[in-house]
């Protein structure tokens, strides 16, 4: 009577184990796994130093805000080419700085200190220069697709 008991026993919690354990090992389901890459934000980073903007290049999606960071030692000002008017990307003028229309403008319309950044969102496909305003022997490009 013993030995059966121990049997039953021993079948109930082999069984036990296997219903938990297959449980355990799903894999997520590929929707679960798309709302997982949804939450993850890659950043598009300009980075600005002593020696100019890098990458360049930058290419991204229409609708994609580019970071632009300062690491060098002084400030700079990123705007749409060409100096000095930053009328190149559609809809931006440095004679917009200071009116309602600043945000929407290729132009952060002021320096940005060492350690800061600015952002921009394109919304028009094309290519599109930049430099820094401030010292405008650096440039670069941004390729919106």
């Amino acid at each position: 009577m013993n030995k059966i008991i121990l049997v039953i026993a021993l079948i109930t919690a082999v069984a036990f184990g296997v219903w938990y354990f297959a449980g355990q090992s799903e894999a997520p389901a590929v929707n679960e796994v798309k709302e997982v890459e949804k939450v993850v934000n890659i950043e598009n980073i300009i980075t600005f130093t002593n020696s100019g903007f890098s990458p360049s290049p930058l290419t991204v999606k229409v609708g994609d805000t580019v970071k632009f960071v300062n690491n060098s030692d002084k400030a700079f000002w990123p705007a749409s080419a060409m100096h000095p008017t930053h009328k190149t990307y559609p809809g931006s003028d440095i004679e917009k700085c200071d009116t309602d229309e600043r945000g929407s403008i290729f132009d952060a319309c002021e320096g940005i200190a060492p350690g800061r950044s600015w952002e921009f969102t394109f919304t028009e496909v094309g290519e599109w220069g930049y430099h820094d305003h401030l010292n405008a022997k650096f440039f670069g490009k941004v390729i919106v697709e």
